[in-house]
């Protein structure tokens, strides 16, 4: 069983985590986003293949350390959608949506 430290410190971590994808969306406009999800483009796939390798390197490390926390990339996801509600229809209109982004991240984080 976890402890209530151990689960204290893994909703911190998924808030921090999500505030921060929060700050990347903001960037790029949530319009921009909509439209993307709505032609089945992958924001996750097409947001991580832009960045450059150091950056890639970084958000690996900073999410495979989270993994080791216990905090999964559904957390983060409902973090996100918590943070910002135009998402949640997207990831409820669009079923497969939601499994596509997760497939994505765990791509991206074996470093395919």
């Amino acid at each position: 069983m976890i402890g209530f430290t151990q689960r204290a410190a893994r909703h911190l971590l998924t808030i921090k985590a999500a505030k921060e994808i929060k700050k990347e969306i903001e960037q790029a406009g949530i319009d921009n986003l909509k439209i993307l999800t709505e032609r089945g483009v992958s924001i996750v796939g097409t947001y991580l293949q832009g960045c450059s390798p150091k950056k890639q390197e970084e958000y690996r490390r900073n999410f495979n350390g989270l993994l080791a926390m216990g905090v999964t990339p559904e957390m983060v996801l409902d973090a996100v959608t918590g943070q910002i509600p135009e998402l949640a229809p997207i990831m409820e209109k669009r079923l497969d949506y939601r499994k596509t982004e997760l497939q994505k991240i765990a791509e991206f984080l074996k470093g395919a």
